[in-house]
């Protein structure tokens, strides 16, 4: 039985590691000791022989350098759970790929199961890290009888072809199962550094080739390659003491995880917390930086905000945003967020953002324009941009599309949905998120499963799109004080009627001689004013 990942991470934090912990001073500091994260965590599995095992150099089963990545993962707030029980001593690339077929069902040895045992298939669907260690046993027969015999080449080629068989078919099954999970496969080390030093050039030069084919069918599968040859030999007579036992010792172990597994693990997408925070740039001095909250198994009590490397202020849990504010002009910030629990345990993860404050703009038509002011502010705000040879294009028209993303950009909206229209495909990850996130929040409806992005956007239309958006910042539909102020807009539906009253009333708009020429297209000039005036009214 397994719960929702975020119960299994509440629970599993409480539950005592099957690992070596620090102890702690006391049973507050001791059901303390993960860190505050941003991630949803994740799930381990470890499949393999007696190193995934943890049997150690004198044949006893201990800490294994799989027990050492969970522990890591998960005092880091990586993970909330773990199991190496489908690892076992003696197993060959046959008794994996058995296992996996046969769906074996197995005593879960680890962290963050609510039963004593797991299925080997359910398990690994759960999973989104699975490391894999085997092939050694397939040829440990044949290499002990080679330091009296000499090594048979024939009986090595076809053992290391069947075993990398077998490794392509489990590899194979796995990305059938769960086509997301991230597959680590250790590659070898030199198992018998104490062998005689012929046999040492021979047997080195078949490591060498077994680990290429393995890289290689390891790759071709999706899955990664981690090399530990060079990580054991810098110390065998520490990682490898015992000259009659192939296997590692704790320290081993411990090596080839913190120097070979980790440092490839922790560099995972499934790490990524850039989307936890967001910069609203309110003038060329002026920005907010806001970030998702940060999970913790007792609780987040602060968060350090960092600017360019530098504690700038720390702040109480239940705040998610500053402002940051006398930034100089034309300069490069980088923001970063730690989060700090009770214990003083800080976040591994620390999301960051890096932007460029914008300077005094002069943009070289818009000197004698009608809308200057406008287009400055609109400009030193980020709320519309010039282009690159320092023009505005006040006559330009703005699009549909270029609309829906500065409303959704000036309100700080997002979403993980999908917009439903069938004629945005072409615009960038961006553009078509911003054009969600302005569906979602129902600033804009499109028509017959259409957006028109392209298209210029009419007067009426962005009315509507402001009236939408004041309604979903508000949480309440404007009440007109008077009558509809322009005759030309009478044959409108209601919704366009009050939408152009509103913006009226609200000093957004002013007309022309009575007229608001709701089919005209909207100018560059015209919407620097009209997004002004509403960006102020939101900040009053």
């Amino acid at each position: 039985m397994r719960f929702s990942k975020k119960f299994r991470f509440l629970a599993a934090s409480i539950l005592a590691l099957q690992l070596a912990v620090p102890v702690a001073a006391n049973a507050e500091e001791q059901s303390d000791y993960i860190a505050p994260s941003w991630l949803v965590q994740k799930d381990y599995v470890a499949l393999g022989d007696s190193l995934a095992h943890g049997m150690n150099e004198v044949g006893v089963i201990g800490l294994g350098y799989t027990d050492f990545i969970a522990q890591a993962l998960q005092q880091d707030g990586f993970i909330t759970s773990y199991n190496k029980g489908f690892a076992m001593s003696g197993y060959t690339t046959k008794n994996v790929l058995a296992d996996l077929q046969n769906d074996v069902e197995k005593t879960v040895t680890g962290f963050g199961y609510t039963k004593e045992q797991a299925k080997l298939r359910a398990s690994i669907k759960d999973a989104e890290i699975i490391t894999l260690t085997v092939g050694a046993n397939d040829l440990l027969p044949i290499l002990k009888e080679s330091q009296t015999t000499g090594i048979d080449t024939v009986a090595i080629l076809k053992a290391t072809k069947d075993a990398v068989t077998n490794i392509a078919t489990i590899l194979t099954e796995i990305k059938k199962i769960n086509q997301q999970a991230e597959v680590y496969v250790m590659g070898y080390y030199n198992s018998f550094p104490y062998y005689s030093e012929n046999l040492q050039k021979q047997f080195k030069l078949l490591l060498a080739t077994m680990n290429s084919t393995i890289k290689t069918t390891a790759e071709k599968t999706g899955a990664i390659f981690v090399p530990t040859y060079d990580v054991v030999a810098k110390d065998v007579p520490n990682y490898l003491p015992n000259p009659e036992n192939i296997h590692l010792s704790e320290a081993g172990y411990l090596a080839v995880a913190n120097e070979a597994f980790l440092p490839i693990i922790k560099t995972s997408s499934l790490w990524d917390v850039t989307k936890a925070i967001q910069v609203d740039m309110k003038d060329s001095a002026t920005v907010k930086i806001r970030w998702q909250e940060a999970m913790d198994n007792v609780g987040v009590a602060n968060y350090n905000v960092y600017v360019n490397g530098k504690l700038s202020s720390t702040l109480n849990a239940d705040t998610t945003e500053i402002m940051l504010e006398d930034l100089r002009e034309n300069t490069v910030y980088n923001v970063t967020i730690k989060a700090i629990d009770a214990a003083g345990n800080e976040s591994v993860q620390k999301p960051a953002i890096t932007f460029t404050t914008r300077g005094t703009l002069n943009f070289t038509d818009t000197e004698n324009h009608w809308a200057k002011e406008y287009i400055q502010k609109a400009a030193e705000a980020g709320i519309m941009n010039g282009y690159t040879d320092n023009t505005f294009r006040p006559e330009g028209s703005v699009t549909r599309a270029q609309a829906a993303a500065i409303l959704v950009r000036s309100l700080g909206l997002s979403t993980a949905e999908k917009a439903p229209f069938t004629d945005i495909s072409n615009y960038d990850a961006k553009t078509q998120s911003e054009i969600a996130a302005a569906y979602v929040h129902g600033l804009i409806k499109g028509t017959d499963g259409k957006f028109n992005p392209g298209l210029p956007v009419t007067r009426a239309q962005l009315a509507l799109m402001i009236n939408r958006a004041y309604e979903q910042q508000f949480n309440q539909p404007y009440i007109a004080k008077g009558e509809l102020p322009f005759s030309d807009v009478a044959s409108y539906n209601v919704e366009t009627k009050r939408a152009v009253t509103m913006l009226y009333e609200l000093g957004i708009v002013t007309g022309d001689e009575g007229s608001f020429s709701p089919e005209a297209i909207t100018k560059r000039g015209q919407a620097a004013k009209i997004f002004t005036n509403f960006s102020d009214l939101l900040t009053k």
